[in-house]
């Protein structure tokens, strides 16, 4: 990572960017809360049709994102919509896991100090996952085969770099507990 990054990697700016991920979260999941009903039980595309982050599917399919544009009815045009305050939160999610990594890498020399590269895997995942669906949402009924391919690859790629991310959170936080326990 860039050396003038490091200068935001502070823990104020860090329960700033959790605070803000949290809090578009919470609307992005209040929102897609909204739409499930709004479709009489079929969620967004970017939750596998789930009402929300806690129903949401871990694997989805062209197949599945077919079936739930074909039950949205009128409220398609919503979801369009909503895919806005969607590109929002990753801003947020990628913030956190960006300077939480830099933080905990800012003494390190070896390949420790490109894991806050993993915050950027993150932010494309999602972004692409977002463009997918509003290509095929706008693209509906015609159906856009790659796209959808690419949809489902976009959304495994997105929810694999959540769990890298989480998972080289808690291992550094570890290493450093250990690293401070021993001084």
């Amino acid at each position: 990572m860039p050396k003038f990054l490091h200068k935001f990697a502070q823990p104020r700016l860090i329960w700033w960017a959790f605070g803000i991920a949290m809090v578009l979260l919470l609307i992005s999941n209040l929102l897609a809360t909204l739409f499930h009903s709004w479709t009489g039980g079929y969620g967004l595309l970017d939750l596998g049709g789930g009402a929300n982050a806690f129903s949401a599917k871990t694997s989805v399919s062209p197949a599945l994102a077919y079936e739930l544009m074909s039950n949205y009815g009128t409220q398609r045009s919503s979801h369009l919509w909503l895919i806005l305050p969607d590109m929002l939160l990753p801003i947020g999610v990628w913030l956190f896991f960006g300077l939480t990594l830099l933080w905990l890498t800012r003494e390190q020399a070896g390949w420790q100090r490109w894991l806050p590269g993993l915050a950027s895997l993150y932010l494309l995942g999602d972004y692409s996952e977002n463009i997918c669906e509003a290509l095929l949402l706008s693209q509906y009924p015609e159906q856009l085969p790659s796209v959808a391919s690419l949809w489902t690859a976009s959304f495994m790629f997105k929810n694999i770099s959540i769990g890298l991310n989480s998972i080289a959170i808690v291992l550094l936080l570890g290493w450093r507990w250990r690293q401070a326990q021993q001084n």
